[in-house]
């Protein structure tokens, strides 16, 4: 992954398409360099194997005309405040730079969805401490 403008971070593949793909790809239409970071392979999902859903994955991205698409490979259902967590995050966010992070919103349901809020605060606020 390279530096880019627009860094979504979700927990699972598809979360990005249903909360903000139409966003990410307005930016894009607007010369916005855009990726995604996949938080977990959703292999908890009742949706698909972790195979499909990485498949679908693929082809979303080049829907969305991303510039890059990775996945932290978290285990599902089990993402947790860790420093573990929160280094494997820093490192990508110190290696893209984004401008702008885009991820679920404050006290979601899912606990993956929560707890992913809170983990990318902080690795946001660390990874600017180099």
């Amino acid at each position: 992954m390279n530096e880019i403008d627009i860094l979504a971070i979700f927990a699972h593949p598809d979360d990005v398409e249903l909360c903000i793909g139409g966003t990410l790809l307005k930016m894009k239409s607007l010369g916005y360099r855009t990726g995604v970071l996949d938080v977990t392979r959703g292999e908890m999902g009742t949706r698909g194997t972790p195979e499909i859903r990485a498949e679908e994955a693929e082809s979303a991205a080049k829907i969305l005309k991303l510039d890059v698409r990775e996945n932290l490979e978290l285990p599902d259902g089990r993402v947790f405040l860790t420093d573990e967590n929160r280094v494997k995050l820093v490192r990508v966010l110190r290696r893209v730079q984004p401008k702008v992070i885009l991820t679920h919103q404050s006290d979601d349901p899912h606990p993956d969805h929560n707890t992913i809020v809170q983990l990318v605060r902080e690795a946001a606020r660390l990874s600017s401490m180099q």
